[in-house]
């Protein structure tokens, strides 16, 4: 009955879709720095294609995104987090337990990752994955 209106059920919506989360940002938020909530579809969706291009289909993790480092959309919990840190630039965050409970995430040295270098920046760290998980 839900679906006849358009509704999704939940097998439908692609995992890291399910599991990701990002403030508003820009333009409701006074301490953003750059944006997060209005971008968020367009980072599930490279991201996406740069697993599937790493042959690394359904892999599911849970995502965030900042606009600043105040963590309103709790990106230190996340698996694997961007966090705010200047106009168009990101901080990545790695490595928070899946269920959010058992560790926070580790930030790495980068600090400044413009939303350009998503790919750039992201594809050798799942390059890595593939090829070193348990």
């Amino acid at each position: 009955m839900i679906a006849e209106h358009g509704v999704k059920q939940i097998e439908e919506i692609d995992p890291i879709t399910r599991l990701s989360m990002a403030c508003p940002a820009m333009p409701m938020c006074g301490l953003a720095v750059t944006e997060a909530e209005r971008t968020m579809p367009e980072y599930i969706s490279r991201v996406r294609a740069l697993l599937d291009k790493l042959n690394l289909p359904g892999e599911e993790f849970i995502f965030r995104v900042t606009g600043c480092p105040n963590g309103c959309a709790r990106p230190y919990m996340a698996e694997i987090a961007f966090v705010g840190s200047g106009p168009n630039a990101y901080q990545l965050w790695l490595g928070g337990s899946p269920s959010q409970s058992e560790r926070t995430a580790y930030a790495t040295d980068i600090f400044k990752m413009k939303y350009d270098d998503l790919e750039a920046t992201v594809e050798p760290i799942f390059a890595m994955y593939k090829s070193q998980r348990k």
